[in-house]
């Protein structure tokens, strides 16, 4: 029954129809049908010779076929013999391997959808001579943006008489101009209808205007009293003002972020069957926010997205301790990314750079540049070299996480850790070395334990058994090296003392030697670890940011009864102040000519090593690290690949791009994914062929071979305390060897010392403070971005987009075009930076376009160019190509400020004016295109979710921060498809967790894009699935209750007082006569079926909660009018 009376209730609002796919289609034949006509079937089907009469290269030949009759019926793959010959049914063909399941099911896919073919283009692998120029003559998006528009603009508009004989409202008058000034906006969309025979609609009213106003800037509608207050100021500014105070609104940043959001394909994993998590993508999102709230400079955006972590003056957050130019680069991370071996399937790495570029050309040039790939564009002026000269420059940079934090961030913190510690070490050293006074003690009982001797009985009432035993499992240790400290105390044991020690002395002297002249032969040094600068290794984080630690360096226990967890030798120590701080430490490129790399590493709470060949970021290639003594780590060389960079990182766990890993891989639970700790550290990096690392060199132990040999073993455990205790003299000192680093660590693993925070007052007080001060850390911004550490590299033409057989060499640089040249670019590193430049360049005829039109877009709801993600050839033409120039040279010439250029629109009477189409414009000018009136067009899914939200007062206003996961009634973990809140927790839709499988099912149905190419134009569909969700999607219930509750406690006078306030709440209005009567109708039946009395209709939650659910699914609640 509820069904129908919503049906009876709602009412209709014309939607946009529906736009030309042809530019969709062609791109795809483009992209993925053209290549696979050009590599496999070219050869036997081209110009040069004709298999069976049949040539492939045209769609006219296609159409004519061979001598089996035509090779495609469009619109019908299932008849058509090309598709019949590629999925083998009878004809197989090409010759040899059958194409892959995709490639035929593209094949299909565009025969399905008419063959779409460019006109007058073959399918050759090179523009014909001479093309290219006739093209960039010709075609109108490549010529140089007509700056006298703006003046003829603004001496017409600005003149004393208004435009096209039409009349000036209050509304209309330039700000600044004269009172019968015609804005310029006006002027040209008035003599374009002029020139039609129109005449622009009516001004829309003042209820109107502000829902349309509040939803286009900030995505949710106006309260009721900010309706009032508008409706009832008759002032002149009082329209001027609201703009002012939407574009100041913090949710002006959200809408707008979400715009071009969807352009940046954004999302938070990387697809495919486990579905990576995009680390830090939502701080991606929020620098999007804060960016479009703070109108930060068009031009410097895109300087931020192509090489914000090249700046030489980045954009710092202060407040938030964020660089913000640094998280522009997340864009290029942001595409879908497999994580098989792309070393095996190289197409998974080429895919990638694939997408960056087309997301690059599409934003911010408005080309398909990516139809470069297999061979030259057919209709635009990009040649394959271009493409690969682009492809060089972003291959020529690391993909890596990026920590965004500035380096106050923590400051107070670490500064309190750095004032602590020598305070801790001293009270350390101080007790240490008192104990070093039992050791001889300790050592000789461990002694006559480990000889079937009987105890002394002063052993026992005095030491320690937990610290004999601990002594006694070192001396039981099964054949332990030379390199062990007790290894000459176990030689000497039960031999002539004297003579076995002179044995051990020249034996030790010539190992020593031996094993340091084999390091030096067989290893040669990948970089100074423990010296200023990193040894040309590459940090970043904000552990790092004080450089290598010297010998003696420890790290404080941040929990626990111990007090500290290790001393190390000199080198870089991500826990040397606390576990909480963030790293990644990154080799130069690994010379191919050594088999192995040895690091000497200590790590722990899944801090990692990775090898990184290609770019390969989802690389299987890691283990992690678990161990808080120096070990060595063998990785081989990748000199299977001689062609590829490749390099080594250790980082830690935030740092890690596969963590969380898929659980096959990594099964880990939720505290530990959950847990702010995690570290690594190395100290020495070598290069050999030799399968093992490098020896140890004895140094450590050669103090106790020197002077003469101890008179007994009492005198040789007399030694070794004396040793440690210099040791730890100078370790309190400040002033340790690696050495001294080593015995007290040595001490330390194996529980020789009293290692407890507790331990003496003082040190306790310490520790606490210690670690009071290292809870104040913050969590550390890691996010996917990209770093230039190394020469660029020029990249080859992959013919076909073959990537097994490359062809010529390109230098890097950006597309002809634009730059003039392809001499590419001369700076080190990758070039993006320069790139960046010649786009955000003032004479660059496309970028302003391109931006102005998308701005155009989200104001009006159809762009000036209506492919806004394509001003080539196959784009459509502008329907106010004047206009289009004026904005731009406007746009530049007010310095590139986005609400600036947003304002001057909304100040338009083309804005301001009604939706109510006259008889003529529905006769002649059906799409609206000449703007006569305002264009009528449906919610984005997430402003209709928010708008549900917001009047039922469940919205959460909060900003910022990680993402919600969607709703979702099964949740499957495994593939990162976690459940969450049914409402998310009230927040903005722009907070819901973007995930490439699955996502919120809500938002989908009302044609959420698919977050894998950039799509400045979304689909407005009007589909039965969306009606339904209205209905009965559990979130639209669950808000329709919600509101009813509220209702019931503002407890209404009446039925008609309660459905006033509905209506304004929702539709920024008061329902006329007829509405008022029919819901007043629709509560009394509910009434009935609900079993409410009069008396009770007014706290009946059933029949509020379907009223609510009815004035949720009216057409004019989804529509912008």
């Amino acid at each position: 029954m509820l069904v129908a009376l919503l049906i009876l209730v709602a009412t209709s609002l014309p939607a946009s129809p529906a736009e030309d796919p042809r530019p969709d289609s062609l791109e795809f034949f483009e992209k993925q049908v053209r290549p696979l006509l050009v590599k496999q079937c070219f050869s036997c089907h081209g110009e040069a010779q004709q298999f069976s009469s049949l040539r492939v290269d045209s769609r006219e030949a296609l159409l004519k076929g061979g001598k089996r009759g035509p090779a495609i019926i469009p619109g019908d793959a299932t008849l058509s013999l090309l598709a019949k010959a590629v999925r083998h049914e009878g004809l197989k063909m090409p010759m040899g391997s059958k194409l892959a399941p995709e490639e035929i099911a593209d094949i299909e896919k565009w025969i399905n959808s008419g063959a779409p073919w460019p006109s007058g283009s073959a399918a050759s692998s090179v523009a014909a001579p001479n093309f290219y120029e006739k093209i960039k003559k010709e075609h109108w998006a490549f010529q140089p943006i007509n700056r006298l528009l703006l003046d003829k603009a603004e001496l017409q508009g600005g003149g004393t008489r208004p435009c096209c004989d039409l009349p000036l409202t209050p509304s209309l008058e330039k700000e600044g101009g004269p009172a019968n000034a015609i804005h310029s906006v006006d002027y040209f969309v008035r003599t374009a209808l002029s020139n039609a025979g129109l005449k622009p609609a009516a001004p829309a009213d003042r209820q109107t205007l502000i829902r349309r106003l509040s939803l286009v800037l900030t995505g949710l509608p106006p309260t009721p009293l900010e309706v009032d207050l508008f409706v009832r100021d008759a002032s002149p500014e009082a329209y001027p003002r609201l703009v002012d105070r939407l574009l100041a609104s913090p949710h002006f940043g959200e809408r707008w972020a979400r715009h071009w959001m969807d352009v940046m394909r954004f999302a938070e994993t990387f697809g495919n069957d486990w579905n990576y998590e995009i680390k830090g993508a939502w701080l991606y999102r929020d620098y999007l926010i804060r960016a479009f709230n703070q109108d930060v400079p068009y031009d410097q955006l895109i300087r931020e997205h192509l090489a914000g972590d090249l700046l030489q003056k980045p954009r710092i957050n202060a407040k938030e301790g964020i660089n913000e130019s640094v998280l522009g680069t997340s864009f290029l991370r942001l595409g879908e990314l497999g994580h098989d071996d792309c070393i095996r399937f190289r197409q998974i790495r080429t895919d990638v750079v694939d997408n960056q570029i087309d997301t690059l050309g599409k934003a911010f040039q408005g080309l398909t540049v990516a139809c470069a790939r297999c061979h030259d564009h057919k209709l635009d002026p990009i040649p394959t070299s271009d493409y690969y000269a682009l492809y060089g420059a972003l291959t020529s940079s690391r993909m890596v996480m990026r920590n965004a934090d500035t380096p106050d961030v923590n400051a107070a913190a670490k500064q309190r850790l750095r004032e602590l510690k020598p305070l801790i070490r001293s009270e350390l050293a101080k007790q240490w070395i008192q104990e070093t006074g039992l050791i001889p003690r300790y050592l000789m009982a461990a002694h006559r334990a480990w000889k079937g001797l009987p105890p002394k009985e002063q052993d026992l009432t005095e030491l320690s058994l937990d610290r004999i035993q601990a002594w006694l499992a070192l001396l039981e240790k099964q054949k332990p090296g030379m390199e062990e400290p007790l290894y000459p105390w176990i030689q000497l044991a039960g031999s002539e003392l004297a003579q076995e020690w002179r044995k051990l002395q020249s034996r030790y002297a010539e190992e020593t030697r031996s094993r340091v002249a084999y390091n030096r032969e067989k290893f040669r040094p990948f970089g100074d670890l423990a010296r200023d600068g990193f040894g040309g290794w590459y940090a970043d984080g904000n552990a790092s940011l004080d450089g290598p630690s010297p010998s003696g360096e420890f790290a404080v226990a941040n929990s626990g009864p111990a007090a500290v967890t290790g001393v190390f030798p000199a080198g870089i120590y991500t826990h040397a102040l606390s576990e909480r701080l963030d790293a990644a430490l990154r080799s130069p490129l690994v010379p191919k000519d050594k088999k192995f790399l040895s690091l000497q590493v200590v790590g722990g709470r899944m801090g990692a090593w990775r090898t990184i060949l290609d770019n390969c970021m989802l690389s299987e290639d890691y283990q992690l690290l678990d161990s808080d003594s120096p070990r060595w780590l063998k990785i081989p060389n990748r000199d299977d690949q001689p062609a590829l960079p490749f390099y080594v990182e250790l980082v830690t766990k935030g740092s890690n791009p596969r963590i969380p890993d898929r659980p096959d891989r990594l099964k880990v639970t939720q505290a530990q994914l959950d847990s702010p700790y995690s570290y690594f550290g190395v100290a020495r990096a070598y290069l050999h062929d030799v399968d093992e690392s490098p020896r140890d060199e004895l140094s450590h132990l050669a103090p106790l071979f020197a002077g003469a040999s101890p008179a007994s073993l009492e005198g040789v455990a007399e030694r070794y305390a004396s040793i440690i205790r210099r040791s730890l003299e100078r370790w309190a000192a400040g002033k340790s060897t690696d050495d001294d680093a080593r015995w007290i660590g040595w001490l330390l693993e194996n529980r020789l010392v009293t290692n407890a925070s507790s331990q003496s007052p003082r040190l306790q007080e310490l520790i606490e403070d210690y670690r009071l001060a290292e809870s104040r850390i913050a969590a550390p911004k890691t996010f996917n971005g990209t770093a230039d550490l190394e020469t660029g590299y020029d990249f080859p033409v992959l013919p076909a987009g073959d990537a097994e057989h490359p062809g010529k060499t390109v230098p890097r640089g950006f597309l002809q075009l634009i730059a003039g040249t392809q001499e590419g670019v001369k700076a080190f590193g990758s070039g993006r930076l320069e790139i960046a430049n010649l786009i955000a360049s003032p004479s660059n005829p496309l970028t302003a376009r391109v931006m102005v039109n998308r701005i155009w877009l989200h104001v009006f709801g159809r762009g000036i160019v209506p492919t806004a993600d394509n001003f080539g050839v196959y784009g459509e033409r502008p329907s106010h190509p004047e206009l289009l120039d004026a904005l731009a040279a406007q746009f530049i010439r007010d310095g590139w400020s986005i609400k600036k250029q947003i304002r001057f629109l909304l100040m338009s009477q083309t804005f301001q004016q009604s939706s109510q189409a006259s008889p003529e414009a529905l006769a002649s000018d059906p799409q609206n295109r000449l703007l006569s009136h305002y264009p009528v067009r449906r919610l984005e899914g997430e402003s209709i979710r928010d708008t549900i939200l917001a009047v039922s007062g469940r919205l959460d206003r909060t900003m910022y921060g990680p993402s919600i996961q969607p709703y979702r009634e099964e949740p499957k973990d495994y593939r990162k498809l976690h459940q969450g809140p049914l409402d998310g927790n009230g927040r903005r839709s722009i907070y819901i967790k973007v995930t490439r499988h699955e996502g919120s099912r809500f938002l989908d149905t009302f044609d959420f894009p698919s977050p894998t190419v950039a799509r400045g134009n979304r689909d407005t569909t009007n589909v039965p699935a969306q009606a339904l969700a209205l209905l009965n999607d559990p979130f639209v219930l669950d808000q329709a209750a919600f509101w009813a509750d509220r209702l019931i406690k503002a407890q209404a006078p009446t039925v008609e007082a309660r459905l006033d306030s509905m209506f304004r709440a929702a539709l920024g209005r008061l329902p006329d006569d007829a509405e008022r009567a029919r819901f007043a109708g629709l509560a009394k039946e509910l009434a009935n079926l609900h079993k409410a009395t009069p008396e009770k209709t007014l706290e009946s939650r059933e029949v509020w909660k379907d009223m609510a659910h009815a004035i949720f699914n009216l057409k004019e609640f989804i529509y912008v009018r």
